[in-house]
């Protein structure tokens, strides 16, 4: 399996193209890489807006990504936006046109869950103990995580990322002494209530990542070598550094003109913020009691990786013999496989909450719409538009192994009508049916609707809450939607009214 995905920054987004290592559970092999300086942070007016100037640059990237993606093998790129998106006022309407312009739906994460998948990145970079604080400072904002050699515990996000604090303490090239330390008594200000928190402790490890903790690192080790007529080292992960090293490298490039920064080994692409970076790390690091530090090339973008990887491979290992089939069949006809995933998991849970509520449902009900979910757009092999009739077409000729003619069949219909019409009297193949399995038919495809529009941004990160009666009609608790899920379930909530009555969502 190939995945690939990408992070938006209020600096730059990067974008990740890897398959699956063999016999690795969550490990993988990187494929191809590609950075985009797209500063968006440069591009937000004074309601902090995205500008039109900033879609531009944004839409730019994520077509460039989608086209190497395809050049790849890779049908979709997963892509999570950050701190500029996030805090945008205007964030979420930018995300659905960059849909339309580009084919791309950036889902905007939290920075809690931005920590999370940061911290996931790293535990599969560099060694990690029972216990370890992490730091990963972006352009926006400054996450701190700490958690066990595995997974996180505790996640908090700070607004004190490199290209904000730059703007707000600096007036000039050189920084001067008073502006850097307004500097650091913010950020100390900031973490007061939480120092508790994230303390580093004995045995505590404390790691740092991001592009500012890379060029501090590589510097830090042309330091050391300094005169020694060696190259540096091609990477940096794992390096390992004190504090008292980090203050000395920010005490040097605060009194250098950008210029003089830019030519210091590991800031050359950095030299505009490096001096409010290093300055927010340095200040946080004292004030948790950190003395040393290690640093992680793995990140966010590779915890993306990891995270959908390993639920794609406990996905493939929990299924029955004849659902391996149906995925087999996704892989051939280049089925997005994340999406199928989901919209097969919610499909399930959404038939579960109904037979919960005493909704009628058997095993067969279950099995058909797992595989419909998991099948229901293979035909944009064909073509996108009417991409609902192509599935059922493929999917009656795919020799589905374990299925009956007339299981598959069902499945096919069930795929006809994810989407565009319902059932009707006047569709010919839908009253080929018996009485009972055009009542089935209609019923399942009326949750899977609604599971596929809960997907609408192929984000993957929809979770079911409680499905309720309310009156005639249903409520159902969705966690984790961005706005274009909740409009594409709702659009897609025609077929379960008729079916089950009224469906209303309520998002957490």
């Amino acid at each position: 399996m190939r995945v690939a995905v990408a992070d938006v920054g209020t600096n730059s987004s990067h974008l990740l193209i890897a398959e699956a290592a063999q016999g690795d559970a969550g490990g993988f092999r990187v494929l191809d890489a590609l950075k985009d300086r797209t500063r968006l942070g440069e591009c937000l007016d004074e309601a902090g807006n995205l500008t039109p100037e900033g879609e531009d640059r944004l839409a730019s990237a994520l077509t460039r990504f989608r086209e190497l993606a395809s050049g790849a093998g890779v049908a979709e790129v997963h892509v999570y936006a950050t701190s500029a998106l996030r805090e945008a006022p205007n964030g979420a309407e930018v995300a659905g046109r960059m849909l339309s312009r580009t084919g791309v739906y950036p889902v905007i994460i939290s920075g809690e869950r931005e920590g999370e998948l940061t911290y996931l990145g790293a535990a599969h970079s560099v060694e990690l103990g029972e216990d370890n604080v992490l730091l990963d400072l972006g352009g926006g904002s400054l996450e701190f995580v700490r958690g066990d050699g595995h997974a996180p515990r505790d996640v908090l996000s700070l607004p004190l990322g490199g290209i904000r604090m730059t703007r707000a303490f600096f007036r000039s090239d050189v920084p001067a002494r008073r502006e850097v330390q307004a500097l650091t008594d913010a950020v100390r200000t900031a973490l007061a209530p939480h120092v508790e928190r994230f303390r580093v402790r004995p045995g505590t490890r404390a790691v740092l990542s991001s592009g500012t903790a890379e060029a501090a690192a590589a510097a830090i080790v042309a330091r050391r070598g300094a005169g020694s007529g060696g190259d540096g080292p091609e990477g940096v992960n794992g390096v390992t550094f004190t504090l008292a090293e980090l203050g000395a490298l920010l005490e040097h490039v605060r009194g250098l003109k950008g210029a003089a920064r830019a030519r210091v080994p590991g800031l050359e692409r950095r030299s505009e913020t490096v001096v409010a970076g290093l300055a927010t790390l340095h200040a946080a690091l004292e004030v948790l009691g950190a003395r040393q530090v290690t640093v992680s090339e793995g990140a966010l973008r590779e915890g993306m990786l990891i995270e959908e990887l390993s639920r794609f491979q406990a996905y493939r290992s929990a299924l029955s013999a004849r659902q391996r089939s149906v995925l087999g069949t996704a892989e051939r006809f280049g089925a997005n496989l994340s999406h199928s995933r989901q919209v097969a998991a919610l499909s399930r849970g959404l038939l579960d909450a109904l037979h919960a509520a005493g909704e009628p449902v058997d095993h067969e009900d279950r099995s058909l719409l797992t595989a419909a979910g998991a099948l229901h757009e293979v035909g944009q092999i064909v073509a996108q538009s009417a991409h609902h009739k192509h599935s059922a077409y493929l999917i009656r000729h795919a020799e589905l192994r374990g299925f009956s003619p007339r299981e598959i069949e069902l499945i096919a219909q069930l795929a006809r009508y994810h989407r565009k019409s319902v059932p009707k009297p006047s569709h010919a193949e839908f009253m080929a049916l018996g009485a009972g399995d055009r009542a089935r038919v209609t019923r399942l495809a009326a949750v899977l609707r609604v599971a596929d529009g809960l997907d609408r941004s192929h984000g993957g990160a929809v979770r079911l809450g409680e499905l309720v009666r309310r009156g005639d009609g249903w409520q159902l608790t969705v966690a984790g939607a961005t706005p274009l899920d909740l409009s594409g379930a709702r659009d897609k909530a025609d077929l379960w009214g008729r079916v089950f009555g009224p469906l209303t969502l309520h998002a957490l």
